[in-house]
């Protein structure tokens, strides 16, 4: 079944667990309206940085760069993706993934993110900084709406104690979403156990 969630649906359910009036556009000329819309972004994408969605995660091939390397131990550059909010990992043509080699990120003369590695033909495993609301995970909807409520809370309805409630809750939101995560995310180790390889 289709997601129906939507932007102006997030920032009502922040809004109702604040016990505020709900909006009927993320766009309407209200207050209300206004100072969430400003929010919403930043509560996203400091969302998604805190813990790894699978719908927002990316492996690309990191496209060379003649930018000059920062470092003569890392001598190949290559541009970021430009939607990526945070490189979690950069793999190499045959270099086991577990394999953590150091990269060293920077931003050119013009403000562009760039990334010098050590060795060529570098791909990336980032966090994608994902608008569509209809990719989002509901345990991350669930954790959308109460931590944009806590930054709403101040603002719209004067109140720091319900502010400290909603982080609280958005916190155990998110250990919760940890926790099943680490069960949907099971990896086969890449070597096999002596027994195995026995058999």
């Amino acid at each position: 079944m289709a997601n129906d969630i939507s932007k102006t649906s997030i920032i009502n359910l922040a809004l109702a667990n604040l016990g505020q009036k709900l909006v009927s556009s993320a766009d309407e000329n209200t207050q209300t309206a206004r100072t969430a819309k400003l929010m919403y972004d930043f509560v996203r994408r400091t969302l998604l940085r805190a813990h790894d969605w699978a719908f927002s995660l990316r492996w690309a091939d990191l496209a060379a760069s003649t930018t000059e390397s920062p470092s003569v131990n890392l001598p190949y550059v290559f541009a970021v993706p430009s939607n990526s909010l945070f490189i979690k990992k950069i793999a190499y043509e045959g270099v086991p993934l577990h394999h953590q080699l150091p990269y060293n990120l920077f931003n050119d003369n013009q403000g562009n993110k760039l990334v010098a590695c050590p060795y060529e033909n570098a791909k990336a495993l980032y966090v994608a900084d994902e608008e569509n609301t209809v990719l989002f995970d509901p345990a991350f909807v669930a954790c959308f709406a109460l931590l944009l409520a806590a930054e709403l809370a101040v603002p719209l309805a004067g109140d720091s104690e319900l502010a400290k409630l909603m982080l609280s809750k958005y916190q155990s939101k998110l250990d919760e979403a940890r926790q099943a995560n680490k069960i949907e995310q099971f990896e086969v180790p890449e070597k096999t156990s002596a027994f195995l390889e026995a058999r």
